[in-house]
């Protein structure tokens, strides 16, 4: 098991953006784009929650760093029928799925909504 610091390392990148609303505009976009279903969108604690194909769930979390800078943290479970768990799901550890499945797409969207037409 990983120390909860690791955790937050391997979840936590930090990205330029206008405002906090176009940022989480373009996360639930990058996350519709993964194939992502959004299940719940909180605006005042800018939080995100999408699930795919019911055994998936990302929860991401922003919050201000400096003006055009934010911090994004996302963390998600995967369904597993044999977990220990009463609920079946596991916590996702592995930082190559946060990177490829979330935050290299994110970063591709904001650059790409960054460049003019």
């Amino acid at each position: 098991m990983l120390p909860a610091t690791q955790k937050r390392v391997n979840e936590t990148r930090t990205f330029e953006a206008p405002n906090q609303d176009i940022l989480l505009k373009t996360i639930i976009t990058t996350l519709q784009d993964q194939g992502f279903n959004i299940v719940k969108v909180n605006l005042d604690s800018s939080e995100v929650t999408a699930q795919q194909n019911s055994n998936i769930i990302l929860s991401v979390m922003t919050y201000p760093i400096d003006r055009n800078k934010f911090a994004v943290r996302v963390n998600g479970q995967i369904y597993n029928n044999f977990s220990a768990s009463s609920t079946g799901y596991e916590n996702i550890v592995d930082p190559v799925f946060y990177q490829k499945n979330f935050f290299e797409p994110l970063s591709r969207s904001l650059f790409l909504q960054n460049q003019p037409f």
